[in-house]
């Protein structure tokens, strides 16, 4: 897979809005029912999330959509795998998804994903607003690339919605 920039890659941005929180914003041009579809059905997940180059995939994509419901990813990458995982508190679509989010490895970090998903004239708007359980944790995930990750798979994200709508 060659990573190239995908339509609105320049749209993507990141903030440290308090000491315990990253905010993630991007613009699919795509309708919000259909980011949201992207972005919690397992078929679709696979496509995108943490595709970031050869040697990338996600070979577990468990997602059971309902409050309360659990969610597990495997990224397979060059050098392993690693998983994340976590269960679904607040569902509105296609406005709202809020889940929690626990990376294998730091079982007793838990950190709280909300996605607000806005219409702009037809395309979407993502917030995506991760607060962590320490400052010293959303350092760590800061100094890990994470954003530059993150951007990546918005990019296929975009390429994604774009393949789904011809």
């Amino acid at each position: 897979m060659i990573v190239e920039k995908a339509r609105n890659s320049e749209s993507f941005t990141f903030t440290t809005p308090s000491e315990q929180e990253i905010r993630l914003t991007r613009l699919f041009d795509a309708p919000r029912q259909l980011v949201f579809e992207a972005m919690t059905k397992p078929e679709h997940v696979k496509r995108w999330w943490g595709c970031l180059g050869e040697g990338y995939s996600v070979p577990v994509c468990e997602i059971d959509l309902r409050v309360g419901g659990r969610w597990r990813f495997v990224n397979r990458h060059p050098k392993g795998e690693i998983a994340f995982y976590g269960e679904y508190r607040e569902i509105t679509p296609p406005r709202r998804l809020v889940f929690t989010e626990i990376f294998e490895q730091f079982p007793d970090s838990v950190s709280v994903v909300r996605s607000e998903f806005t219409d702009e004239n037809g395309k979407t708007r993502m917030t995506a607003t991760v607060r962590y359980p320490s400052v010293k944790v959303r350092d760590m995930v800061l100094a890990s690339g994470m954003t530059r990750g993150a951007g990546i798979s918005y990019d296929r994200l975009e390429d994604l919605v774009a393949e789904l709508q011809r």
